[in-house]
């Protein structure tokens, strides 16, 4: 199973552009929720990175992460908060993986890995890991299931194709001009992978974006045949 990195940016700067949830406890506290229910469903390798210089997980949760069976690496730097400012979170969360790639111990074994946004897990991910053992697939971005773009909260992707392709595009993100990471990583991956149809992550937890928890969209037949990328 490949591991699992988690982004998060724990103490965002102020006047982040499109960013209403700012309190860092409700961060911390959605955040570290999330990573149990990771544990939960069997990770057995998480990264959480930060970008505001900040950690996660205490001693006591590292501890009983242990006990489960579950390896911890948080690593963590301070970002370029004015570029996040101008350019928005997806320009920091680009900066973040390839922070990530370069500095983490477990990523750095990893010729492939899972990537999450904090605050969020994968419901059916039982489900996801099955297909992609089964088909050895390499590359899988999904569709947004409101709009064609990308859902950039979740996908796994080669360490190569990450380093060589995505992080060079997360670099062209702007939010203020409508390049949006969902919009930008859409353009790279429809070059790059084909089309398929694929069982549907159904990921849970809150939006730092609108400070709202994600609601469960049943798409009914396209829950288990949804676009997708694959390469």
């Amino acid at each position: 199973m490949s591991p699992l990195l988690i982004t998060t940016a724990i103490q965002p700067p102020e006047n982040s552009y499109a960013l209403r949830m700012t309190d860092t406890h409700k961060r911390v506290a959605l955040t570290k929720a999330a990573i149990f229910f990771w544990a939960g469903f069997g990770i057995k390798k998480i990264v959480v990175a930060d970008a505001t210089e900040k950690t996660v997980l205490n001693a006591e949760d590292l501890t009983n992460l242990s006990t489960m069976g579950v390896e911890v690496e948080q690593i963590q730097y301070c970002q370029d908060f004015r570029a996040v400012i101008e350019k928005g979170k997806g320009y920091g969360e680009g900066a973040l993986l390839d922070f990530s790639i370069k500095n983490s111990s477990i990523l750095r074994d990893a010729d492939h890995f899972y990537k999450c946004t904090g605050k969020i897990f994968c419901r059916n991910f039982e489900n996801i890991e099955s297909v992609l053992q089964r088909y050895k697939i390499e590359n899988i971005f999904w569709r947004d299931s409101l709009n064609e773009w990308i859902d950039t909260r979740f996908f796994h992707v080669s360490k190569s194709f990450c380093s060589n392709f995505l992080i060079p595009a997360y670099r062209k993100i702007d939010d203020r001009k409508g390049l949006w990471a969902e919009r930008v990583v859409y353009e790279l991956v429809k070059q790059k992978f084909t089309p398929r149809r694929s069982t549907r992550p159904f990921l849970t937890g809150f939006s730092g974006t609108e400070d709202k928890p994600y609601l469960e969209h049943h798409l009914g037949f396209l829950d288990e045949k949804f676009p997708c990328w694959i390469g």
